[in-house]
């Protein structure tokens, strides 16, 4: 389908319904909107997408894809150093959220009303991509004698077998304490910049960068063991 503005792609149809986003949440990425938008008719859009889900499922894999490849410069940047590349990774992270703060909501806010999204589609394999490259940070790290880890006793049977399903689905070689540093590592992880993206230091904070750095450092302290000493003459 070509319309006035040139083919309907799903290049242009991210693009509407994320400016549709920006602009009213949610709520206002709707089938005929975004048609209008694109100088179609809604019938003409509907042989693209079957509905406001396929709107937002391609909206929610771009914005998440978008935030991968954002790690994924940062650590093409980075030093070798495991510890410095989750840094690299985490500080992208924040960046990304400050800028896009109403696309980090989509990905991360409350779940949207009426809104499935599709089994084994998109939104999971996008998900999942993220998942990959943070939990390889934790394989290096793990490689390197880094990484803190509870013992699968104190964990107890229950969450240990989760925890190694969630190491299977994502194809992480980590026993299930290592998974469980990782789930903890990236739940304060999005827990601190998810009160800053919200606005929820501006009471106490004029610039926040300082405390959110400090408490994602504070998090680094307790997900990793000391660097090891150099032997003699290193």
């Amino acid at each position: 389908m070509v319309g006035p503005q040139g083919p309907l792609t799903p290049q242009r149809i991210v693009a509407t319904s994320r400016a549709l986003l920006v602009e009213g949440g949610p709520p206002a990425v709707v089938v005929r909107e975004v048609a209008r938008r694109l100088g179609v008719t809604a019938p003409a859009l509907y042989r693209h997408v079957a509905g406001r889900d396929d709107l937002l499922t391609l909206l929610i894999t771009a914005c998440h894809d978008e935030l991968t490849e954002a790690c994924e410069a940062a650590l093409q940047a980075a030093p070798p150093d495991p510890e410095l590349r989750l840094r690299a990774a985490t500080w992208a992270f924040r960046s990304w959220a400050l800028a896009h703060r109403t696309e980090f909501g989509l990905l991360y806010g409350t779940p949207i009303v009426g809104y499935s999204a599709p089994a084994q589609g998109p939104t999971l394999r996008s998900g999942r991509r993220f998942g990959q490259l943070f939990g390889g940070l934790f394989v290096d790290l793990q490689r390197a004698g880094r990484l803190r880890s509870p013992g699968g006793a104190a964990l107890g049977a229950a969450l240990s077998a989760d925890l190694r399903a969630a190491a299977e689905r994502l194809g992480l070689p980590l026993r299930p304490g290592e998974v469980h540093t990782f789930v903890v590592g990236y739940h304060r992880m999005l827990g601190i910049v998810s009160v800053e993206v919200s606005g929820h230091l501006s009471w106490a904070l004029a610039d926040s960068e300082p405390f959110v750095r400090g408490q994602l450092e504070e998090l680094l302290d307790d997900l990793l063991l000391p660097r090891p000493a150099s032997a003699p003459g290193v």
